[in-house]
């Protein structure tokens, strides 16, 4: 064993792994076949960037998974006030489609989303990230994209996302919340979700959110604890190498 090229290795490690995967299961329920509510969520991060790999389960990821971020003060106790029918992924995180319809999510104590992540691989072939706005048209301003793949595919078995955590305003050591519920990119709402979960009846219904999902980034280690670190098994490996 070449003790520099292990003690690279252990350096790698230390500054990738900084957090390891919180899992989250879909809600159960199946009203557009079941590919959020028979499927699950896995989220991590390095320290400035959140990754999630979501899991599909049964038929096809036709429609828009939007995920509501709770990450600073504010935010909003409901989507009554959404009315931004711009586009497909728009009409999915305001419930609404830009005409008469709408089916209204009220949030449950605690959690009031500053962001929403929508994730449209087949319908929109997209996914981004958008701050929260009460409004018509062009209302919810564009953040970022969310770097989904695949797009254009309702098939894939698996499909990942990302996003920097500086754009919800956190940063190491720091809580939020999550909860996601799956529309089509019209805002008509499923019964399907994860993260949390949610009662109302399929269609252009209100629903009323029940929990939700936190996750923490982990504190970054200190350098000088990563040197001592790494100081000590370069130290182990060295010894252990003249020992044979």
């Amino acid at each position: 064993m070449n003790p520099k090229s292990t003690i690279a290795s252990l350096l790698l490690t230390t500054a990738l792994a900084v957090n390891a995967q919180s899992i989250f299961s879909g809600n159960g329920n199946s009203g557009f076949g079941g590919p959020i509510g028979g499927g699950s969520l896995s989220l991590a991060d390095n320290g400035t960037v959140l990754s999630g790999t979501f899991t599909k389960g049964p038929n096809g990821f036709n429609d828009v998974l939007v995920i509501y971020i709770d990450s600073v003060t504010g935010g909003f106790a409901n989507t009554s006030s959404f009315g931004d029918g711009a586009d497909g992924l728009r009409k999915s995180i305001s419930g609404f489609d830009g005409g008469a319809n709408r089916s209204t999510l009220t949030f449950a104590s605690g959690f009031l989303p500053d962001f929403a992540l929508a994730l449209g691989p087949s319908s929109d072939s997209f996914g981004g990230l958008w701050s929260l706005a009460s409004g018509g048209a062009n209302s919810l301003s564009f953040v970022s994209s969310a770097n989904l793949t695949p797009t254009g595919t309702p098939t894939s078995s698996i499909y990942t996302f990302s996003i920097n955590l500086s754009s919800i305003g956190i940063t190491t050591g720091q809580s939020f919340g999550l909860f996601g519920t799956y529309t089509s990119n019209s805002g008509y709402r499923s019964d399907e979700g994860v993260l949390g979960s949610a009662t109302g009846s399929q269609g252009w219904n209100n629903f009323t959110q029940n929990t939700f999902a936190t996750y923490t980034v982990a504190a970054v280690p200190e350098p000088s604890s990563v040197f001592l670190g790494l100081s000590g098994a370069a130290t182990f490996l060295l010894l252990r190498r003249r020992n044979k």
